[in-house]
């Protein structure tokens, strides 16, 4: 009798008021198919021992993290190795955040952006010879689940300025980079369309931080990028007329995977951390 009076009183949940509201859709869609007692969940986590493995679980991740990235940026800098050892750190976090995650939607859109992100990085770090088209394509997925992380706990103005801001940059890099290299490829548009997303995830994030460790994890994402960026370049322009980018091409040391493993590192622990509403 207890369960039927439970259901007989339970709040029915409304669908979202406008169809276009698609982080409303996102939670409406989430909250049906993830229709689960808490408590219920909670107190079998603790029985369990779930808090006590997950402490022990956090600190051997990090250990095993910085292991990997001692090896791939100081003993096997290139090679076969180093692309195997980068892969695994990856992996390692996608995995991680499988058993991590929180319970809530942040934890869900964090593993589909890991799992994007693994599956961006087969085609550009697993295969010998780099797959761009396909690693970025995947890319602009995960950094829509990122985006759509934040996005969906803005109120309805942010939302609209997150947008347009998006949009606008979008189009602004694509201009740019079709003016640069004089000729319009789909890999720029893929590009705009990626550099566009997080950069406006991370000022966004910046600018209304919810979890420091999401916000941390972008900021190291981007810088990443702003390296693969200045590398890429060398393919499209002549160095040695630009010499900010030439000097941070030249430094002897792999700075993109010195930023990217410790933001996919951070990202996964920020999986289990459910974001801050704002009320």
């Amino acid at each position: 009798s207890t369960a039927t009076d439970y259901t007989r009183t339970r709040p029915v949940r409304q669908p979202p008021f406008c169809v276009f509201d698609i982080p409303a859709i996102i939670r409406y869609t989430y909250s049906i198919a993830n229709g689960r007692n808490k408590a219920t969940n909670a107190r079998g986590r603790q029985n369990q021992g779930g808090i006590f493995s997950g402490v022990f679980g956090t600190v051997a991740f990090l250990l095993v993290g910085a292991g990997l990235c001692a090896l791939f940026l100081l003993i096997y800098p290139e090679g076969e190795l180093c692309r195997l050892f980068e892969y695994a750190l990856v992996l390692m976090c996608f995995a991680f955040a499988c058993g991590h995650r929180g319970e809530d939607l942040d934890g869900l859109l964090s593993l589909l952006a890991l799992l994007c992100t693994a599956g961006a990085d087969f085609f550009l770090v697993a295969l010998k010879e780099e797959q761009w088209l396909p690693g970025m394509a995947v890319f602009c997925a995960a950094q829509l689940f990122w985006a759509l992380r934040l996005l969906r706990l803005e109120d309805g103005r942010r939302r609209i300025a997150h947008g347009l801001v998006w949009v606008l940059t979008a189009g602004t890099l694509l201009v740019v980079a079709i003016l640069l290299v004089r000729r319009a490829e789909t890999l720029l548009l893929l590009c705009a369309v990626y550099a566009s997303l997080i950069l406006t995830t991370v000022l966004f994030s910046w600018l209304t931080p919810r979890n420091f460790l999401f916000t941390l994890g972008m900021t190291l994402f981007l810088g990443c990028d702003l390296f693969v960026a200045v590398n890429n370049a060398a393919l499209y322009l002549d160095m040695a007329a630009h010499p900010l980018l030439k000097s941070l091409y030249d430094i002897p040391f792999n700075m993109m995977w010195a930023f990217y493993g410790p933001s996919q590192m951070v990202l996964a622990l920020s999986s289990g951390i459910a974001d801050r509403e704002k009320r």
